[in-house]
């Protein structure tokens, strides 16, 4: 099958759709059909036709029918579905890729494997002796304990690659979440099945089944039912208004106590998760070089903005407060592994990620599993025949410490259970002292709290998943929820729970921290609306638009930061370093002479008023306040380049010609400095060693046109300094011929 055709033509549906060209996106689904090669679809699609063209032959005439919108929605919703439908079949059925294949095999078994497995749920579920006796508390032998964790295993698979549940499935499903007898780690073995399905395909019922364990409130349970959807709501956030039953749930979830504060951590942990280096590398790779190239020729010539090479603008202003406190009840010292963990920074995902090739591993339900000790699948590495020593009590510690996610703890103890004795024991006795140490933190930082617990628990669920879709082999055939770059707080899910102007606040402020400035600076502005005297606001606005490469209006928005407080020295250095980015020089040599009066001996300060200078053609000023540079910084060789081109421009040629060769001896192949030494010695009557110089340039420019532009921009400054305009297009000529001779 056309799995390619078949990717393109559902995008293109979806896009059709969200943007209401219906008529478009029904004719995507016609091709769906055909490749998919099941017809008997296209009565359906018939159907779903003849329902929109009423609507529109509906919709302009003198009578409105009130109920349109709810029909047009509840249309969309039907192709919606239709085209997944069709999509998933031709995927599934091309079978391309270990999931699509293992989908396959739960399908070709269906009938028997599918039965027996949701049976045996059933057992656990209301079977509270046989739960207790296959859970382990009474084993009555391996066999048992083998049974249980194939059938797990198989009913997760299920739950996972199941695009659609029977409604005696979801019966079933609502019952585990009220079982007395069903363990709170199979439940949220069940609540992470749940969660990947729902990513993996759109259900409706996934949801309502997730809502209901969070309604619940099993503690380790539901905290995991909650991250599901919030996950789920965030990757179909464009369909939330076509289901009224979200919109209902969500409302009652708003009304269930301290949920802001749940959805402020999990939206924080998820954000701990995304690459803020991805950010920054965007800054230098796109946003900086675009500017740049809007910059006057004269910039790169000189290379002005690398005088002082480690600045680019004034960074965060030092007065701000940290209005967000990350996390300040979580243990203090702990939270730096958690920070970089969820950064991709750590030492434990880098330890561990080599430890994520055991046998264990290779079932994708054990990547989810909650730790405990009592998990059978652990025991040959707690108390393995070969050794004599019994690691039950470490395990005990790890099940009880939240330093460490579940992931990482099971790969720790298969890991120390294959070791020597002699180095297990070493091993032993430094992780015991290690853990009793993590105890006393957190025991001393509060973390027995239920919030702090609770917070914890997101915290390692993240860790976990994080694993799982950067780290298992195979991660390339599903979507990483890490990858995703929705802007969380423009999510119906995520508004309609948090309202607390605190919590918004405290959400920018950490997107802000993190360096999402675009997702920053919409919340920003929407709190700007109310409260229109904080100067803060205003600053931060700015630097967020700076950030994103918005000049114009950061500008802006620290202008109006400066009607508030005039004499806010971070401030006008803004406006300054905004201005001269856009090319008002003369604004911004005002606001760098202001900045002057605070800092005289500032060596920043005094470059950037020479640049400014330059840039307005007072050459001589320039010359001054780089001469006070090189005093200031003699061993800056980069403040050599404009105080030749200054000098060269003024007609101070030997100063000129000693700079830029103490230039180049640092540069020797720089290639506007080559050009600029070439005037130089032309002007001082050196042809010989101008035509040298020049040609050195060439080689390096490798473009005879740019080499040329180059050129010609510094042609009023050769006929000042006595060169004549015929001998300057004669020059030219010269130096180009040497290139083409044979």
């Amino acid at each position: 099958m056309d799995t390619v055709s078949a990717k393109k033509l559902y995008a293109e549906f979806t896009e059709n759709l969200h943007k209401r060209r219906v008529l478009d996106a029904i004719e995507r689904i016609k091709g769906l059909i055909t490749i998919s090669g099941k017809e008997y679809f296209s009565d359906q699609l018939a159907r779903h036709e003849l329902t929109y063209h009423n609507i529109l032959k509906h919709s302009f005439g003198s009578v409105k029918d009130p109920e349109r919108e709810k029909v047009y929605n509840y249309l969309k919703r039907n192709l919606l579905e239709l085209a997944d439908q069709l999509h998933e079949g031709i995927l599934t059925e091309a079978g391309v890729g270990n999931i699509y294949s293992l989908k396959k095999q739960l399908d070709r078994n269906k009938s028997m494997g599918r039965t027996q497995a949701m049976a045996f749920l059933e057992s656990l579920t209301f079977n509270k002796e046989l739960s207790s006796l296959l859970e382990g508390t009474n084993v009555s032998g391996e066999e048992e304990s083998r049974e249980r964790e194939e059938e797990l295993v198989h009913i997760f698979n299920i739950i996972w690659l199941s695009d659609r549940y029977s409604e005696s499935e979801i019966e079933l499903l609502n019952s585990v979440c009220l079982s007395q007898s069903l363990t709170w780690y199979d439940k949220s073995l069940i609540v992470s099945a749940l969660s990947l399905s729902l990513l993996r395909y759109f259900d409706i019922n996934k949801f309502q089944l997730l809502f209901r364990f969070v309604e619940e409130k099993e503690q380790n349970t539901w905290q995991r039912a909650l991250v599901g959807i919030f996950m789920g709501l965030l990757k179909y956030n464009d369909r939330f208004y076509l289901y009224p039953s979200l919109a209902e749930k969500t409302l009652e979830l708003s009304q269930a106590p301290d949920i802001q504060k749940n959805l402020e951590a999990i939206l924080i942990q998820f954000t701990k998760t995304r690459e803020t280096e991805s950010v920054s590398k965007k800054w230098k790779e796109e946003i900086l070089p675009a500017m740049m190239k809007l910059r006057p020729k004269i910039e790169e010539k000189l290379d002005l903005e690398n005088i002082f090479k480690d600045e680019f603008g004034e960074e965060k202003n030092p007065d701000w407060e940290t209005v967000f406190e990350d996390a300040p009840d979580l243990l203090n010292k702990l939270q730096e592994f958690t920070e970089m963990q969820m950064e991709g920074m750590d030492v434990f995902m880098s330890a561990f990620s080599q430890l994520k090739n055991f046998p264990f591993f290779y079932k994708i339900s054990n990547w989810f599993v909650p730790f405990y000790a009592q998990n059978q699948a652990m025991q040959p590495y707690i108390k393995n025949a070969s050794s004599d020593i019994d690691l039950t009590p470490l395990v005990e510690k790890l099940e009880k410490t939240f330093f460490m996610c579940n992931s990482d703890k099971y790969s720790f103890c298969i890991n120390l259970g294959m070791i020597p004795d002699q180095q297990k024991n070493m091993m032993l006795n430094m992780v015991n002292a290690e853990m009793d140490s993590v105890s006393e933190i957190e025991k001393s930082e509060g973390l027995i709290d239920e919030f702090a617990k609770t917070k914890s628990i997101y915290t390692q669920y993240f860790q976990d998943l994080y694993r799982f879709f950067r780290l298992h082999p195979w991660r390339k055939e599903f979507e990483d929820i890490f990858r995703m770059e929705p802007d969380i707080f423009d999510n119906e899910f995520v508004k309609g729970i948090i309202t607390s102007p605190d919590t918004i606040r405290n959400i920018a402020e950490f997107y802000f921290d993190k360096q999402f400035y675009p997702y920053a600076l919409n919340i920003f502005l929407s709190l700007l609306d109310k409260d229109q005297k904080n100067i803060e606001l205003f600053e931060k606005i700015a630097f967020c638009y700076e950030k994103t490469g918005n000049f114009e209006n950061a500008l802006r928005y620290y202008k109006k930061a400066e009607l508030i407080n005039t004499e806010r020295l971070w401030i006008i250095k803004k406006i300054a370093f905004c201005s001269k980015f856009l090319n008002q020089w003369e604004q911004a040599l005002t606001y760098y002479k202001m900045v002057e009066k605070h800092n005289p001996d500032d060596m920043k300060v005094q470059a950037n008023i020479g640049q400014c200078l330059i840039h307005l053609e007072r050459y001589e000023e320039a010359l001054e306040y780089y001469f006070k540079v090189e005093v200031l910084a003699p061993e800056n060789h980069r403040i050599r380049r404009p105080l030749a081109w200054c000098s060269f421009v003024l007609g101070k040629l030997d100063t000129a010609e000693d700079y830029m060769n103490r230039l180049l001896a640092n540069d020797p192949d720089n290639r506007f400095d080559l050009l600029s030494l070439g005037h130089i010695l032309w002007a001082l009557g050196k042809e010989e060693e101008a035509i040298i110089s020049y040609r050195k340039s060439l080689s390096l420019f490798k473009n005879t046109d740019k080499f040329e532009t180059s050129f010609l921009e510094d042609k009023k400054h050769l006929t000042k300094n006595g060169i004549l305009e015929f001998d300057i297009d004669l020059m030219i000529e010269f130096i180009r011929s040497d290139q083409t001779q044979p």
